[in-house]
């Protein structure tokens, strides 16, 4: 049954002005800033050599996007050359082969150890010990939540300092303590406080809506990483309501099949309890979405995107996004020319906020009845389906 949408979510033009300055206006002082509560001041002696590992949690387009992007910026800073930025990269490993193979034009010699790559995703214990016992490298440099925990809980034992990039809560995850506060000296981690408050905030004041629905795998990290923590402080403040299911992620290709069938059951189990859906950052492959969501949207009911824009494209009908690589990817690398001058792992700025933008999907919005303003159609960065210039 199509759910009738109440006047609620006709957005009053001063809540639309209200919600243009949080989604436009007040993130562009924060990227302004690109290393967010660094201590300014102090004399530091740069480093002669600056030697670095990486380690990524599993091969992901996020961390390759982020790492490509920092090499571009550390060439227009003039600290290292011949980075291929014209080059196709497949995967994260690629990207750091060709930085190892640039060359360092500054004060710091730049070495990214070809041989000092490492994926957790696929790592025996023998090969994350002798990670963990490295001491031939000044620097890690980590990406993901489950990377950047496995280094946290071993930061008493290892001898380099290490950075995490693209955790999606760094602070509940147990990364670092808060925005300003660290493991130890040598722990360091990307921050952004209202990553996922934007999002959730953004989507209740455009659609005020009273349940919505979750799926995520039941364990400490998917809590972490979906941002549910974000969501259930969001639900104390507003007065919605959340609906919860559990579905374990795919273990590989051979497990799809389960994985999908399981979570179009949870969705449609959610289907006569919510008015919108929370679309996590499980593994969902975005070519499924059509047929996941299809019975929620015919019932009315708003699909939230939490991870990409190409979830939109495929029939979610909104996405603010969380993070973006270019812009992550440029705060990296003026971190790294900090550290490379010198400054301790612990005087450099965690927090970073960059400019999120929004994104709809225009026949979504038509089949659930939804109603937007037309202000909020004019500040969306991209409309889909996109349809060709006549």
């Amino acid at each position: 049954m199509i759910r009738a949408f109440d006047e609620r979510r006709k957005l009053p033009l001063q809540l639309t002005a209200v919600l243009l300055a949080l989604l436009l206006c007040l993130p562009l002082t924060a990227c302004a800033e690109r290393t967010g509560d660094s201590s300014e001041g102090g004399t530091y002696t740069p480093r002669q050599e600056l030697t670095m590992g990486c380690l990524i949690g599993e091969e992901y387009f996020y961390f390759k996007d982020e790492l490509f992007s920092a090499a571009g910026e550390l060439e227009d800073m003039g600290v290292i050359s011949g980075f291929d930025i014209h080059a196709g990269y497949e995967t994260t490993q690629d990207v750091w082969n060709t930085l190892a193979d640039s060359r360092s034009a500054g004060e710091t010699n730049y070495t990214f150890l070809k041989d000092k790559f490492y994926n957790y995703d696929v790592m025996g214990e023998d090969e994350i010990q002798a990670m963990l016992s490295e001491d031939g490298i000044d620097l890690m440099l980590v990406f993901g939540t489950a990377a950047g925990k496995l280094l946290t809980a071993n930061a008493d034992v290892i001898s380099y300092d290490y950075m995490v990039f693209g955790a999606t809560d760094p602070i509940s995850s147990g990364i670092v303590a808060g925005p300003t506060e660290r493991y130890n000296d040598h722990s360091y981690a990307q921050v952004d406080t209202r990553r996922i408050t934007r999002q959730i905030e953004g989507a209740y004041e455009l659609f005020a809506f009273h349940d919505i629905g979750v799926v995520y795998e039941d364990n400490d990290a998917a809590y972490s990483y979906s941002g549910i923590g974000q969501l259930e402080a969001a639900a104390v403040e507003h007065g919605f309501t959340i609906h919860t299911r559990h579905v374990a992620e795919s273990a590989g290709e051979e497990d799809d099949e389960r994985y999908y069938r399981e979570l179009k059951a949870a969705y449609d189990d959610l289907q006569d309890e919510i008015d919108a859906l929370y679309i996590t950052t499980a593994t969902i492959d975005s070519s499924m979405l059509p047929w996941l969501l299809a019975d929620l949207h015919r019932a009315g009911v708003i699909t939230i995107a939490e991870s990409s824009e190409s979830q939109v494209e495929m029939g979610a009908l909104m996405h603010i996004s969380l993070a973006d690589s270019t812009e992550d990817g440029q705060f990296l690398g003026h971190v790294l020319a900090e550290y490379a001058s010198g400054k301790p792992v612990t005087e450099i700025g965690q927090v970073f906020e960059f400019t999120p933008k929004i994104y709809y999907n225009r026949e979504t919005i038509e089949i659930t009845g939804a109603k937007l303003p037309l202000e909020m159609y004019l500040a969306a960065d991209t409309i889909y389906p996109i349809e060709e210039a006549r």
